[in-house]
C-alpha cells in the first residue's frame, strides 16, 4: 500500500503528459504556409514606377511614374502599350494630382479619380468621359499606388480619405474625434463622402497623446458586405457594415508577433503645424483578402530601448549611426489571418518584393519589385506570387 500514499503527483504527471501530447498533436495539425514567386514581368523604364493595376485576363499591367505624372500600360512581356500623360490643366487632363491608382476596365479603358472628378480614357489615351464633383471636396492625401487601392462595391468606390489640415490640430481632442479614415465615391452622383472615424477605444482617442497622420493612416479591404479597416499603428481589425451609416460590427486585436505600437508624444511637445513621421512606431501597410485568408504587410516597430534612443537623436550624424546599428533588425513582414482576423502565420518578405505594393487578381498576388536604393536600375519587375500550404 505504500506505493499509493501520495497519488497526486502521479496523476499530475499523467495529466501533464496528456496535455503535452495534445499540444504536440495540435501543433502538428496546424498547417504551415510559404510564399512562392512563380513568374515575373520585367518592364524597362528609366524612372520610379508604382503599381496601379494588373489584369491577367487581358495580360496588362498599369504603372505610374509619380515624378513625371505618366501612366504606363504594358503587356505581360513588358512591352509599352500606352503612355498616358494627362497631368496638367489642358482640356482632357485630370489635373495635377491623382487620388488613387487608375484601373483597367473591361472595355480596355482606363478609369481614375482626381481632385477634378471622375475620368475615363479609351485604349488610345483619348478622354472618353469626365464627371466633375457636384460639390467642393477636401483635398485628400491619396497615393496612386497599390497600397491605396480604389475598391468597388455595387458601383460605389472606396479608398483612403485622409485630410491633413482642418479646424483642429493634433494637440486637441476634437482633432481625433473628427478624424476620418476613408472616403466613398459615387460616380453617378459625382459625390465624395468621408466615412469611418477613429474608434473611441483606439489609443488615438484614449491616450491623451499627439499622433502624426502617418500613424493613423488606414489599410482597408472589402470582404463580402463588410469594410475591414486597420488604423495605422493601432493593431486592431475593425469590421464595419459597408452600408451607411457603416456601423461597427466587431473590433478585434491582431496578434502581430513582437509588435510595438506607436506611443505618440505629449501634446505639449507636439508642433501643431508640422507633419512628422515616427519611424519607431509599428504599423500596418497593406491589407488584402486573398482566397480564404486576410493578408497584411506590417512593420513591427522598435523595442523600448531603441525607441528611447531614437527619440533622443537631434543631429544627422547620430541618426546615421543609429540607422546603421539597427539595420535589418526590424524588417517588414507579412501576416496571414483567417477571415475573422485570427492569426495563422507570420511570413518573411523576400528581398525582391516591395513591402507595401501588391494586389490580388484572379487568385494570385501581383507584387511590385522592391526599389533598389544602392544600384540605379532602369526597370521594374511585377511578380506573380502564390501562398501555398506546405506538406
Amino acid at each position: 500500500m505504500k506505493y499509493f500514499q501520495n497519488p497526486v503527483p502521479f496523476f499530475s504527471c499523467i495529466f501533464a503528459l496528456l496535455a503535452f501530447s495534445c499540444q504536440q498533436e495540435k501543433k502538428e495539425d496546424t498547417p504551415s504556409f510559404s510564399l512562392e514567386i512563380i513568374d515575373s514581368i520585367r518592364v524597362e523604364y528609366a524612372g520610379l514606377l508604382d503599381l496601379m493595376d494588373a489584369d491577367p485576363a487581358r495580360k496588362r499591367v498599369l504603372l505610374h511614374d509619380r515624378q513625371r505624372g505618366i501612366i504606363l500600360l504594358t503587356d505581360f512581356e513588358g512591352n509599352h502599350v500606352l503612355k498616358l500623360d494627362k497631368q496638367g490643366d489642358d482640356k482632357g487632363s485630370y489635373g495635377g494630382y491623382l487620388w488613387s491608382p487608375a484601373r483597367i476596365k473591361d472595355n480596355d479603358h482606363i478609369s481614375l479619380v482626381s481632385h477634378m472628378g471622375f475620368f475615363e480614357f479609351d485604349a488610345e489615351g483619348k478622354l472618353a468621359s469626365h464627371r466633375k464633383f457636384q460639390e467642393d471636396v477636401p483635398f485628400f492625401g491619396g497615393r496612386a499606388a497599390a497600397d491605396s487601392e480604389l475598391m468597388e462595391h455595387e458601383g460605389i468606390f472606396y479608398q483612403k480619405g485622409l485630410v491633413a489640415r482642418g479646424q483642429y490640430n493634433k494637440t486637441q481632442d476634437e482633432y481625433y474625434d473628427q478624424f476620418q479614415l476613408l472616403v466613398k465615391f459615387d460616380p453617378e452622383k459625382g459625390s465624395a463622402e468621408r466615412i469611418i472615424h477613429l474608434e473611441e477605444e483606439s489609443p488615438f482617442r484614449t491616450s491623451g497623446k499627439a499622433f502624426e497622420i502617418p500613424e493613423m493612416s488606414p489599410s482597408f479591404t472589402i470582404l463580402e458586405d463588410k469594410l475591414l479597416v486597420i488604423a495605422g499603428t493601432d493593431p486592431h481589425l475593425n469590421v464595419y457594415d459597408i452600408k451607411a451609416p457603416h456601423r461597427l460590427l466587431e473590433r478585434k486585436p491582431i496578434a502581430y508577433p513582437d509588435y510595438n505600437a506607436g506611443q505618440g508624444i505629449e501634446r505639449t511637445r507636439a508642433d501643431p503645424k508640422s507633419i512628422a513621421y515616427d519611424e519607431s512606431a509599428g504599423r500596418t501597410h497593406t491589407l488584402k483578402v486573398y482566397k480564404d485568408y486576410l493578408l497584411s504587410s506590417f512593420s513591427p516597430g522598435y523595442d523600448f530601448a531603441d525607441r528611447e534612443r531614437y527619440l533622443t537623436i537631434d543631429n544627422r550624424e547620430d541618426y546615421s549611426a543609429f540607422r546603421e546599428a539597427i539595420a535589418d533588425k526590424y524588417p517588414p513582414a507579412l501576416f496571414l489571418m483567417d477571415h475573422q482576423g485570427e492569426g495563422i502565420q507570420k511570413l518573411s518578405l523576400p528581398e525582391s518584393l516591395d513591402h507595401r505594393q501588391f494586389l490580388v487578381r484572379d487568385g494570385y498576388l501581383w507584387w511590385l519589385s522592391r526599389f533598389n536604393s544602392e544600384v540605379e536600375e532602369d526597370f521594374v519587375k511585377i511578380y506573380k506570387v502564390e501562398i501555398t500550404e506546405m506538406e
